[in-house]
């Protein structure tokens, strides 16, 4: 068996017994690093047992919950979360469609969000303190960043596929998960101090010179809406930093642009401009999102997960599918929620899209009220993720990536660890542990300790 193997073992072993014993949170992240190694995407998985190791992370995770359900300070549930009970009825409707839906993929899409909502209840139940949300941050970061260095290894054959583990192995979507973890290792950078910050500014070349590599158009209009939403969230504090950040990354931008992608993204006008040319990537995403439109009037209910690639060759012209398969799959988020789920679907994703922009605003307006510089930064980081994903997501479907879920929870997270500076609710985790503070509640600890010494 190879080093990488028996150390990727160990490393299971000892996350699976730190969280069984010091705290379930260990679980957490134990998965997250499943998610980003995925033993069975890597050459050293085949040395490996057949085991499912992201389930099993999982598994463990709810166990050391149940172990250490007496020792929790925390005072709420996740159920509290209006973020969380949209997406609880999303998942019943997929159930609900199961039974009489014309996809035959309905059941294994309805599994998936399944396990999804279960993955938000354990972000949400662990991540106690604004340390902990900063610390899955970080993670996010190193794990983009592992993705970046195996781009960068990777021999120069043109456009990235495969790279990626679960969910991320095509260009696209892999263009845009790396693209959330450049926006997080920004306002991170902006934010950190000491080693922590040295670490993010190593991994931030691998993250940009990844999202070049893959090429994808949809990955740079998501950082551009991103960046305008970054500017209207992030606290005033940041102001300076900001914006000389912001002018770094359009100088590494010019630098690792690559003539490839320069020739893609010029074939965006064609959307604008009736004299522009067309490439066939582009205009297929035209004939598709016609031929959802006509699937939805069709199937206002919905046709269930991938439904659009079960009726592709009923809807769509043939030279526009794909010659292996003769189907073709959505290229919009929006639209693959219309198609898939129908109008529950796109009533409860507007819902959902609403409660968001609340979140933010409210968030944005606390700034007044004392909110913390750390927890602003984080809520302009989280929404300019949101907006980077929907932003990429005209271009491709990623309503069930599973970074979304990461973001809407973290999001839910933040919301609730606000509470205490907004007086028109109840703030939570009151009596946390010492280990469990936030950021704010040590800073503000060590500077009462300071003034008593002196």
């Amino acid at each position: 068996m190879s080093l990488t193997a028996i150390a990727f073992l160990i490393l299971f072993a000892v996350g699976c017994l730190a969280a069984l014993v010091r705290r379930p949170i260990y679980g957490l992240y134990l998965y997250i690093a499943d998610f980003y190694l995925h033993p069975p995407s890597r050459w050293w998985g085949a040395e490996l047992p057949a085991i499912r190791w992201s389930l099993a992370a999982a598994l463990v995770t709810i166990l050391a919950i149940f172990i250490h359900r007496n020792n929790s300070a925390r005072n709420y549930s996740w159920t509290e979360s209006g973020i969380a009970k949209v997406l609880m009825l999303y998942v019943a409707w997929m159930w609900l469609q199961w039974p009489w839906v014309l996809s035959p993929l309905q059941l294994e899409g309805t599994i998936l969000y399944t396990k999804y909502l279960l993955l938000f209840y354990l972000m949400y139940t662990l991540i106690e303190s604004e340390e902990d949300l900063q610390s899955f941050c970080i993670a996010h970061v190193i794990g983009c960043a592992f993705l970046g260095w195996l781009i960068f290894v990777s021999p120069n054959t043109g456009r990235l596929e495969s790279v990626g583990g679960p969910g991320i192995k095509n260009a696209n979507t892999l263009g845009m998960h790396i693209g959330t973890g450049i926006i997080f290792a920004g306002f991170l950078l902006l934010t950190l101090k000491g080693w922590k910050r040295w670490g993010i500014l190593v991994a931030i070349p691998f993250l940009v010179n990844g999202l070049f590599q893959t090429q994808t158009r949809g990955a740079f209009v998501g950082i551009f809406l991103a960046g305008i939403a970054a500017v209207l969230l992030k606290p005033r504090s940041i102001n300076k930093r900001f914006y000389v950040a912001m002018i770094a990354g359009l100088v590494a931008g010019l630098y690792f642009a690559s003539e490839t992608l320069v020739s893609r993204l010029s074939t965006m006008e064609a959307a604008f401009d009736e004299s522009a040319e067309w490439d066939n990537s582009a205009a297929s995403r035209v004939a598709i999102a016609s031929a959802q439109l006509e699937m939805f009037v069709d199937h206002p209910l919905g046709v269930g997960h991938q439904g659009t690639a079960h009726l592709s060759q009923d809807y769509i012209d043939e030279r526009y599918l794909v010659q292996s398969t003769k189907k073709r799959s959505s290229h919009n988020t929006i639209l693959t929620v219309l198609v898939d789920q129908g109008i529950p679907g796109i009533v409860l994703f507007v819902i959902l899209a609403a409660m968001v922009l609340r979140i933010l605003s409210r968030l944005k307006f606390l700034d007044r009220n004392g909110l913390p510089t750390t927890l602003g930064a984080t809520r302009a980081m989280l929404g300019a993720a949101l907006v980077s994903i929907l932003g990429a997501g005209m271009f491709a479907q990623y309503f069930k990536a599973e970074v979304m879920i990461w973001t809407l929870a973290l999001l839910a997270i933040l919301w609730r660890l606000s509470g205490r500076f907004d007086p028109a609710r109840p703030a939570v985790v009151e009596h946390a542990p010492e280990h469990r503070r936030s950021l704010t509640d040590s800073a503000e600890h060590g500077a009462v300790r300071k003034a008593e010494s002196r």
